[in-house]
C-alpha cells in the first residue's frame, strides 16, 4: 500500500496570498484614514477662511476705511483747536472747537486668525494664501490698541471746564497735550489704514457695502462735507515718501 506525502505544515503560497490581502486591507484603511483627514482638514481650512473674511470684510475692514476718510478732517479740527489756544482765544471758542472733535471707538478684532493658528488650521492652508491673510491683519492688534489710547486722549480734551475766565497755563497745557496725543495716534490710525486696506484686496472680497457706509455716515454726520469717499483702489505712497514733506514737515492731509 502506497503511503501520501505528508501534508506540510505551511502552505507558502496561500500564507503569501493571504499576508498580501491583509497588507493591502492595511493599506487602503490607512489611505481611506489619509483622505478622510485631508477633508475634514479642507473643511476646516473653509470655515477658518470664512470666518477671517467675515471679520476683514464685514467687521474691521469698514471700521479701517472709516478711519481712512476721517483722517484729514480730524487732523483739521485738532490744528484748530492748537492754533486756537495759541493765540489765546476766549474759552467758550475753545470749548466749541473741542465739540467738534470726534473719534468713533469699536474693537478691532483678530480672533478669527488667532484661532486658525491655534487650532494648526493655518499649518493646512497654501502658504501664499496664508501670508495674504497674516499681511491684512498685521496692523489690527494696533489700530485696536491706539483706539482704546484715543477715548483717554479725548476725554481729557474735554475736561477742560467750560466756565470761567481766560485759559490758565495749566489748562492750556493739558489742551495742547490731549491735541498732541490725539494728532499722533491719528498718524498711526492712518498709517495703518494705508497699510491694511490694499493688502485686503488682495484676498479677493469687497468691504460689506452697509457697514461701510455706516462708518462713513459717523464721519459725515460730525464733519460734513470734510468726508471724501476713497476711490477703490486706493493705496496712497509710505507716510515716509518724499513728497509728502514740504519744508522739512510731514503733508497729513492726503
Amino acid at each position: 500500500m502506497t503511503k501520501r506525502a505528508a501534508k506540510p505544515w505551511f502552505n507558502w503560497r496561500e500564507s503569501g496570498r493571504e499576508l498580501v490581502i491583509v497588507v493591502l486591507g492595511v493599506l487602503i484603511a490607512l489611505l481611506a484614514q489619509q483622505l478622510a483627514q485631508d477633508w475634514e482638514w479642507r473643511q476646516k481650512v473653509r470655515a477658518a477662511e470664512a470666518a477671517m473674511q467675515r471679520e476683514l470684510f464685514f467687521d474691521d475692514g469698514p471700521q479701517v476705511y472709516g478711519r481712512a476718510v476721517v483722517h484729514p478732517c480730524l487732523q483739521q479740527r485738532l490744528a484748530a483747536i492748537r492754533t486756537a489756544v495759541d493765540s489765546d482765544k476766549n474759552r467758550e471758542e475753545l470749548i466749541g472747537l473741542i465739540a467738534g472733535v470726534q473719534v468713533d471707538f469699536t474693537s478691532y478684532d483678530d480672533l478669527a486668525i488667532q484661532s486658525a493658528f491655534a487650532s494648526d488650521v493655518a499649518a493646512h492652508m497654501p502658504q501664499d494664501r496664508l501670508n495674504a491673510y497674516i499681511q491684512a491683519y498685521q496692523m489690527i492688534p494696533t489700530m485696536d490698541h491706539t483706539n482704546a489710547l484715543e477715548a483717554g486722549d479725548l476725554a481729557r480734551l474735554r475736561s477742560l471746564p467750560q466756565t470761567g475766565g481766560p485759559l490758565t497755563q495749566d489748562e492750556k497745557s493739558r489742551v495742547l497735550e490731549a491735541v498732541d496725543a490725539l494728532r499722533t495716534r491719528d498718524r498711526v490710525m492712518f498709517i495703518a489704514a494705508r497699510w491694511t486696506l490694499p493688502t485686503m484686496r488682495k484676498l479677493g472680497d469687497q468691504l460689506d457695502p452697509d457697514r461701510k457706509q455706516r462708518f462713513t455716515n459717523f464721519a459725515r454726520h460730525y464733519y460734513g462735507t470734510c468726508i471724501k469717499d476713497l476711490p477703490p483702489d486706493w493705496a496712497p505712497q509710505s507716510p515716509f515718501h518724499p513728497d509728502n514733506y514740504r519744508e522739512g514737515h510731514p503733508i497729513i492731509e492726503e
